[in-house]
């Protein structure tokens, strides 16, 4: 394939990711209002919100054994259009039943269902959507996506739901998703897609893929470390920040919202920053590092308490939280893009989907856990220590990982044709 296909495939793969993360996260803060006006209860909307996390530990795993199995377009093609067909036949259901909190329950399980099997093989397809020197640009882009929403989202998600309500958003996140299903169908793999003949069931192939962790040292730790991060920096970003600051600190509302925000802007910058061939290809080797600047970061979260109390503590704490949960999610980035990029590559084509829903099921579990752990922790530690210990976790796993000779000697192995290729 040429680079006028290759541009095509990322436009196309940008767009219906954008348009369809656009739809589903105004439609998710506006539920949360929609179900806080009906029935005034934060457990409504936790409830319906919970249900939508359940799929990813339940069938993630063996959705990612079907994807290797089967064409991956079709899959996400199929996906997609089942996704707006369900969203619209929810609509109908609405209408008649507005305020029945089982029929959102009922709802967030199955699309969310849908979903994963769409998550699965949107990453799966990545390396097969572009060449290789691309991948990382993919990567970069859908994280960016990700990030804008999550700052987005919110805000169009108010408006739209003052000025639409719920029907016409409903209206049209379906019809995105549909939009989404039509135009993947134009998306061209690198090579022509088979069905992946098998003998081998199910449980054989999840088995093969645990093998597989275990045998790649490489793989094994990012394994580790990508689990290690889930389990520590999503519950601080939503129970940590809103105890420290918002609660310990009581910064206000609009402060708390620009700490948030913050994450959200260096994110998008570090996707910026990695999306270039030339930083790729240098942060590639140096993942780990990377990751032991995060546990190093995450320590200096406990600066509030040397700051002295004044009028304008609470905006100090706030200008200095911004500047490092910007720098932190930079680098979080240039750390996290990279390893999604060589875990793409460096997986077997029939196993890429399975070992991306290995590790959502583990991360799917981990989130969950770990917010609800620290949600007990802040309450029962001094908030410092608990910051201390969680930073130097990840700062001394990722460097037992950097020091490990196997990862050392196969990083340089990598180089080595480059270096060849120069001296030619």
């Amino acid at each position: 394939m040429g680079n006028q296909t290759y541009g095509l495939n990322i436009f196309l793969f940008s767009f219906t990711r954008f348009i369809t993360e656009l739809g589903s996260g105004v439609y998710k803060f506006a539920l949360a209002l929609y179900i806080a006006d009906v029935t005034g209860s934060s457990a409504a909307f936790a409830t319906v919100l919970g249900f939508s996390y359940l799929p990813g530990v339940l069938i993630n795993i063996f959705a990612g054994a079907y994807i290797d199995r089967h064409n991956k377009k079709t899959i996400m093609v199929v996906t997609e259009l089942l996704s707006g067909a369900l969203v619209l036949l929810f609509l109908l259901f609405f209408l008649q039943f507005p305020t029945n909190l089982w029929l959102f329950v009922g709802y967030a399980f199955v699309i969310s269902t849908i979903q994963a099997f769409t998550y699965l093989s949107l990453q799966a397809s990545i390396p097969e959507l572009v060449d290789e020197d691309r991948v990382g640009s993919m990567n970069s882009i859908y994280q960016a996506i990700s990030a804008i929403l999550n700052v987005a989202g919110p805000l169009v998600g108010a408006i739209a739901y003052r000025l639409m309500g719920m029907e016409m958003i409903l209206l049209i996140d379906g019809l995105s998703f549909i939009g989404a299903g039509i135009l993947q169908m134009f998306l061209r793999f690198r090579k022509a897609e088979a069905a992946q003949e098998t003998t081998q069931s199910y449980t054989e192939t999840i088995k093969e893929v645990f093998q597989y962790i275990r045998e790649q040292v490489v793989i094994k730790y990012l394994f580790l470390i990508f689990l290690v991060l889930n389990f520590i920096f999503p519950p601080l970003m939503y129970v940590g920040l809103l105890h420290i600051a918002y609660r310990v600190e009581q910064v206000s509302m609009e402060q708390f919202s620009f700490i948030q925000s913050s994450w959200f802007i260096g994110i998008i910058i570090g996707a910026a920053i990695v999306s270039m061939k030339r930083v790729s290809k240098y942060v590639e080797n140096k993942i780990f590092l990377l990751i032991q600047v995060q546990g190093i970061l995450l320590m200096t979260w406990v600066f509030p308490i040397f700051v002295p109390e004044t009028s304008n503590a609470s905006w100090i704490i706030t200008g200095v939280f911004v500047g490092i949960l910007m720098v932190s999610a930079i680098f979080n980035s240039m750390g996290n893009i990279p390893m999604f990029t060589f875990v793409q590559l460096n997986t077997p084509e029939h196993l890429r989907a399975s070992m991306f829903g290995v590790v959502g099921t583990f991360t799917g579990v981990a989130v969950p856990f770990g917010i609800w752990l620290y949600g007990i922790l802040l309450e029962a530690v001094y908030w410092p220590y608990l910051l201390l210990v969680s930073g130097a976790i990840i700062f001394v796993i990722a460097l037992i990982a950097h020091l490990n000779k196997q990862v050392s000697q196969y990083f340089k192995k990598k180089e080595e044709p480059v270096v060849a290729d120069k001296s030619a």
